[in-house]
C-alpha cells in the first residue's frame, strides 16, 4: 500500500490530505507545500516563524510523521505537528466506474468508452 490520508494533530489547523508514497521524496515535499501555508500563520503567532522551513518526516513503517526544522549552525532542532498516516485503498485509474456502455462516460468527463469487462476501450468522437 502506498497511498494514505494523512491526519494532522487537533491542535494544528491543517486540514487532511490524501498522497501517494510510491516516490517518499515526492510525497514528502507534497505533505509539506499542502501543510506549510497553514502552519506559517500559527508559527508567526507563536514566536517562531524559522520553523517554517521545514520537512515532513515519516516513521519506517508510514503509521506517524511530523514536521521537523533542523539548524545544524546552531545545533538545535524542533519537531511539530505530529500525523497520523491512514492507509487508503484507491481504485483502479483505468476504470471510471460507469455502467452506460453506450453513453458518455458521467465520471469521467470527457470520456466516452465502453465500460465493459473492467477496462475502458475508447473511441473517437
Amino acid at each position: 500500500m502506498s497511498t494514505y490520508r494523512i491526519e494532522f494533530g487537533p491542535a494544528w489547523p491543517v486540514p487532511p490530505i490524501t498522497v501517494d508514497f510510491a516516490d517518499p521524496n515526492q510525497a514528502a515535499r507534497a505533505v509539506a507545500s499542502h501543510a506549510i501555508p497553514h502552519l506559517t500563520p500559527m508559527l508567526a503567532a507563536k514566536g517562531r516563524p524559522e520553523l517554517a522551513d521545514c520537512f515532513f518526516r515519516t516513521n519506517r513503517e508510514c503509521t506517524v510523521g511530523e514536521f521537523m526544522w533542523i539548524d545544524l549552525a546552531g545545533d538545535r532542532a524542533a519537531r511539530f505537528c505530529p500525523a497520523r498516516l491512514i492507509p487508503v485503498e484507491v481504485p483502479d485509474a483505468d476504470i471510471c466506474g460507469d455502467q452506460n456502455d453506450d453513453e458518455v462516460c458521467d465520471l469521467d468527463p470527457g470520456h466516452n468508452g465502453d465500460h465493459c469487462a473492467n477496462v475502458t476501450v475508447g473511441w473517437a468522437r
